[in-house]
């Protein structure tokens, strides 16, 4: 991997100027759109999963573009309970094609990032695979995913306090292209367990872009 420093971007979506973290490589294999947790929970583009998924990613010669949603440190905008945010998804996906086109398209994120990811990026036929990270089953339906045909990988904890290990697993049953890994003794945040995260996501994204 020939990374280049990260690189404070900015990219626009209808709340306005968004606050973004890109990480360039000197011919990637792929880009990807990483979204971090609930913003009214703290949850930043700075978030430790959100930094370790990427670095993973990124270790797979994949570049790699984190932003913060609406409302939330330098980006434009309020909070919007999840609607708004799919808006600010959609522009990230939109400045990662100018950037890298032709090039495949990863997307997806950690708790209120992955819901929020993965309802935009299953309606883009641009969008190659998915990942969603401490996938927030308890508090959101994600029934729209066994309609969405891509690949797409869950990484979870068997201690997450927002998801319940087995009905994501049920859940997971009824996607047509999912893999879960689950991760034994992990909490909602991976404490103590982001060398996994950053593994699993390195490995994934190597599969993927072989397949």
């Amino acid at each position: 991997m020939n990374a280049k420093p990260l690189r404070h971007v900015d990219i626009f979506s209808s709340a306005g100027k968004l606050e973004a973290l890109y990480r360039d490589l000197q011919d990637p294999a792929a880009v990807a759109v990483v979204c971090h947790p609930h913003p009214l929970g703290g949850g930043t583009l700075h978030n430790k999963v959100v930094f370790r998924a990427a670095r993973g990613l990124e270790a797979a010669n994949v570049a790699t573009l984190r932003f913060n949603f609406r409302g939330v440190g330098a980006s434009a905008g309020k909070h919007d309970e999840g609607e708004g945010e799919q808006g600010d998804v959609q522009a990230a996906i939109d400045w990662c094609l100018r950037k890298h086109p032709g090039k495949k398209l990863l997307v997806g994120g950690f708790s209120f990032g992955a819901w929020v990811a993965s309802r935009v990026a299953c309606e883009l036929p641009i969008v190659d695979a998915i990942f969603l990270i401490g996938t927030p089953v308890n508090k959101y339906d994600f029934g729209y995913l066994r309609f969405c045909e891509k690949p797409m990988l869950f990484l979870h904890g068997t201690q997450d306090e927002h998801g319940d290990v087995d009905k994501l697993e049920k859940a997971v049953e009824h996607i047509r292209n999912a893999e879960s890994v689950v991760i034994t003794g992990a909490d909602h945040f991976f404490t103590k367990q982001l060398d996994a995260v950053e593994e699993t996501m390195r490995s994934w994204a190597e599969e993927r872009l072989e397949a």
